[in-house]
């Protein structure tokens, strides 16, 4: 097992995409019943320990609503790796994530790992979460070296509320976090 610290990542994408439903089941909290949009930021801390690693997410769940792209840019300084989400059952929240890819891209300065999460897979039938999980590695296929700071490292079909693949979507990143803190370690 390896000890890595702490890791920042951001949850980004529109708002009422899941995003603070996704962290609260990653964290195993309750999961709230009536929504509440985050205002600006929500910092959580999560410690995750496993037979292959240790470590200590801290969490960035940035408000997705447009007055507050401000704060959120201010807020990607430092960030190790992203979850960029998107509502399943609201075609314009994927339409929007080119928009998310542009604003981290523009705010950071390492390339970092970020993981598609298409959230609420609960609301479509098997044959729209289908066709939305084939639009989904499409658009990571299409946008692969677009930018130069993003490496869109895959895709997970999430549902926040019944915790489907929401685990292994932070693992996935938490892992990549790693394998980069690792090899600069190597330099």
């Amino acid at each position: 097992m390896s000890a890595f610290g702490v890791v920042k990542i951001v949850l980004l994408g529109d708002y009422a995409a899941g995003k603070t439903t996704l962290k609260r089941s990653f964290m195993g909290l309750h999961l709230d019943e009536v929504y509440l949009s985050t205002l600006g930021v929500d910092l959580a801390s999560y410690h995750f320990v496993d037979e292959t690693f240790d470590l200590e997410y801290q969490i960035w769940d940035l408000g997705g609503q447009p007055e507050f792209k401000t704060i959120r840019v201010q807020q990607y300084k430092g960030t190790e790796g992203g979850l960029l989400v998107f509502n399943k059952s609201r075609i314009e929240t994927f339409e929007h994530l080119k928009d998310w890819l542009e604003e981290l891209s523009s705010s950071i300065s390492n390339r970092i790992p970020v993981f598609l999460i298409g959230n609420k897979s609960d609301l479509l039938s098997p044959e729209e979460n289908l066709e939305f999980d084939r639009k989904a590695e499409k658009f990571i296929d299409d946008n692969q070296l677009t930018y130069s700071e993003i490496d869109l490292k895959g895709y997970f079909a999430t549902c926040a509320l019944t915790g489907e693949n929401v685990r292994e979507a932070f693992l996935a990143l938490g892992k990549e976090i790693i394998k980069i803190k690792s090899d600069r370690m190597l330099i």
